[in-house]
């Protein structure tokens, strides 16, 4: 009779921990249902909660556990997977040089399998475990911002850049992080109209792991055969025209630049950063600062912060900025030519934090954009690849 019901406690918070997790990860009509039936099932527990003894509970907790890890596994089946094919489709080589633009990206709204793949690159033990947390802090954080702009900028960044090349070049947008993803286009494109040049540009500021896996992946994957050609665009950092891109819109303030203190926030998206990510970083925020001081702002009113803002860093910059008598304070997505969701989350959520407390004016910039400066940077890159020397 004991093993029973043990057996029972144990299908119970089995059952309990997968509705938990169709909480946590769904949306619509399966998320309600799910707050229904996880309520059903916390007043049959209140009402039998005196019959439950020790070892029940204790087998009902390692049943959650149970429930937890099968479902983060299972989670994994409902991953994007592409079918597309990689055969040849042409027999002339295609005598145009091929650019691939390759940005960081992400889902432009809350897309579990997209999501899912993304987290499986990463092949990281803590991030399965917490697999279903991860994608509820997603669905709540595009539930808040909306949809990402991201996509839209890349795009129209793609589009503009062809325009200025025109004839000879043919332009792709492609992603790390979103659909249509990298290799997909590569091989759709690349391999299935058979460029004999092609030019890989990861839009990146740092030589981040980021860019130094799409590298590595792909030189990996024998493109360079005998009749294909390959280059790789190195990261922006030393871009002059993505700092004017930055200074431009900083300009446009109409305060008085000595009331206005400027927050530059930089790239902390790596969980593991390299030294030579650090300095490349640093760098681009330094040469920044000095265009920023030309212009006519005061040193000691611009800082440098973390792109992963927590309440003592920022508030130590406000205080400080503060104290110079600044009236309006900016704050500077420096990694990419927009801000993760996330990011534009935690900051947004920050930003209204800090002016509930302080009488402050808080501006933040989310990115570089897709400014004129910023396809000049790019044609000319490309421009100079192309007439360098192909091995």
């Amino acid at each position: 009779m004991k093993i029973i019901k043990n057996m029972k406690a144990l299908i119970f918070a089995i059952v309990f921990s997968i509705f938990i997790i169709c909480y946590l990860v769904s949306f619509g009509f399966l998320e309600r249902l799910s707050i229904v039936i996880l309520t059903i099932f916390v007043c049959i527990f209140i009402k039998n909660i005196k019959k439950v003894n020790f070892v029940q509970f204790c087998t009902g907790i390692c049943g959650m556990i149970v429930g937890f890890l099968i479902c983060s596994h299972v989670l994994f089946f409902f991953e994007y997977k592409n079918e597309g094919k990689k055969e040849s489709i042409y027999t002339e080589t295609n005598e145009n040089t091929a650019v691939f633009l390759v940005y960081d990206g992400e889902p432009e709204r809350y897309d579990i399998p997209i999501l899912l793949k993304n987290m499986n690159r990463k092949h990281s033990l803590k991030e399965n475990i917490f697999l279903p947390l991860r994608l509820y802090q997603y669905k709540r954080v595009y539930e808040n911002v909306g949809i990402s702009k991201y996509n839209d900028i890349s795009r129209r960044i793609g589009q503009k850049l062809s325009d200025h090349l025109d004839h000879g070049y043919d332009i792709y947008v492609s992603y790390l992080n979103n659909k249509p993803y990298y290799k997909d286009v590569i091989y759709e494109k690349a391999l299935r109209e058979k460029y004999k040049k092609m030019i890989i540009a990861p839009i990146f500021l740092t030589e981040s792991i980021n860019y130094q896996y799409v590298v590595h992946e792909l030189e990996m994957e024998n493109l360079y055969t005998s009749k294909n050609l390959l280059k790789f665009m190195s990261p922006l950092w030393n871009g002059e025209k993505i700092t004017k891109a930055i200074i431009k819109e900083v300009c446009k303030e109409n305060d008085d630049k000595n009331e206005i203190g400027i927050v530059l926030m930089g790239n902390r998206n790596d969980v593991d950063l390299g030294p030579k990510t650090v300095n490349q970083g640093r760098m681009f925020m330094e040469n920044i600062k000095k265009e920023l001081i030309k212009n006519g702002f005061e040193e000691r009113k611009i800082k440098f912060t973390q792109q992963s803002l927590n309440d003592a860093e920022i508030n130590k910059n406000l205080r400080e900025l503060q104290q110079y008598g600044v009236g309006k304070i900016l704050l500077i997505g420096m990694d990419d030519i927009l801000d993760k969701i996330e990011n534009q989350y935690k900051i947004e959520k920050l930003i209204k934090k800090i002016k509930g407390a302080e009488d402050v004016d808080i501006k933040y910039l989310k990115g570089w954009g897709e400014s004129d400066f910023v396809i000049e940077e790019l044609e000319f890159r490309i421009r100079l690849m192309n007439v360098e020397e192909w091995n």
